[in-house]
C-alpha cells in the first residue's frame, strides 16, 4: 500500500508540481506529516483505536515524505555535471542514506527518557503514564520535525536558482572533506551501535547510551545526554553558520522570504 501511495505521489507530482518552489514543497510535505503524525495522538489516548485508522494515517503520511523526497532529487539534478549524472545520484543517496541507520540510532537512544516505553511490557500496560510518555515522544519529534525548516535556506528554490549557484563556480576542499569525513563517520558510528544492539543485546541492551532502560538503577544518562547534543549542535550548528550567521556578521539582511 505504501509503495503505491509513493508511486502516486511522484505521478502526482510529476504532472502538476515540476516547476512549484522546492521550498514550498518542503513546507507542505514537513506540516502536512505533522499534522498525519500528530493524529496519533487520538490512538494514544484511545479516542479513536481502529486499524483502518492506523493505517489511513501511516500511508497518508508516506505521500507527504514524497514531497520532500523530490524536492531533493529535483536538486541532484540540477547540480549534476553532464556525463555524471549518476555518479552524483549515487553520491548524494550514499550520504542521505548513512543517516537513515543513525537516525534509528538516535531514536532508541531517546527512549532513554522514556523508561515505560522500553518494553512490550510497558506499551501494553497503556497507563495514563505511558500514554503520556508516548504523546510526550510524538511532541518532541514533530517538534524536531519542524524546526528541521530553519535550513530551507540553504535548498534553492527551483532549478534556475541552482543553475545559477553552478555557474557561479564556487568550490570548497574543506567542505568537501568535512561532508565526506561526516558520512564515514555516521556510517561506521550506526554500524558498531547496531552490530552491540544486536550481536550483544543481552549484554549493552541495557545501556541508556544504547536506547536500554540502564543496566543498573545508578546508571548516569549524562553520555546519553552528550551524544544527543552532539548530534543537535552537529545538525543546528551547520544550518546556523550557513544561514544566520551572515546575518549576525552584517552580510547579510533577514527576509522570511528566505525560507519561502
Amino acid at each position: 500500500m505504501e509503495s503505491l501511495i509513493f508511486f502516486v505521489g511522484l505521478s502526482l507530482i510529476r504532472k502538476y508540481a515540476l516547476n512549484f518552489s522546492w521550498r514550498k514543497m518542503i513546507w507542505a510535505g514537513s506540516f502536512l506529516v505533522t499534522f498525519f503524525n500528530l493524529l496519533y495522538l487520538l490512538i494514544v489516548y484511545d479516542i479513536w483505536r481502529n486499524p483502518w485508522f492506523y493505517i489511513f494515517t501511516d500511508v497518508s503520511d508516506t505521500f507527504m515524505v514524497t514531497l520532500n523526497f523530490m524536492a531533493g532529487v529535483f536538486a541532484i539534478v540540477e547540480v549534476s555535471e553532464p556525463g555524471f549524472e549518476a555518479i552524483t545520484y549515487s553520491l548524494v543517496t550514499t550520504a542521505a542514506n548513512a543517516t537513515v541507520p543513525l537516525s534509528f540510532v538516535i531514536a532508541y537512544q531517546v527512549l532513554a527518557f522514556f523508561p515505560d516505553l522500553n518494553s512490550q511490557e510497558g506499551l501494553a500496560s497503556d497507563t495514563p503514564e505511558v500514554r503520556n510518555q508516548f504523546a510526550l515522544l510524538i511532541l518532541v519529534t514533530e517538534a524536531i520535525n519542524i524546526s528541521s525548516l530553519l535550513s530551507l535556506p540553504m535548498l534553492p528554490r527551483q532549478k534556475e536558482e541552482s543553475r545559477d549557484l553552478l555557474k557561479s563556480g564556487e568550490s570548497s576542499a574543506f567542505w568537501a572533506k568535512f561532508t565526506l569525513i561526516s558520512g564515514a563517520i555516521f556510517l561506521l558510528y550506526s554500524t558498531v551501535i547496531t552490530f552491540m544492539t544486536v550481536a550483544g543485546a543481552e549484554t549493552y541492551g541495557c545501556l541508556k547510551i544504547l536506547g536500554g532502560a540502564g543496566c543498573t538503577e545508578d546508571e548516569s544518562s549524562i553520555p546519553v545526554y552528550c551524544l544527543l547534543g552532539a548530534a543537535f549542535a552537529y545538525c543546528y550548528g551547520l544550518n546556523f553558520y550557513f544561514t544566520f550567521w551572515p546575518i549576525v556578521r552584517g552580510k547579510e539582511k533577514f527576509d522570511w522570504t528566505k525560507f519561502f
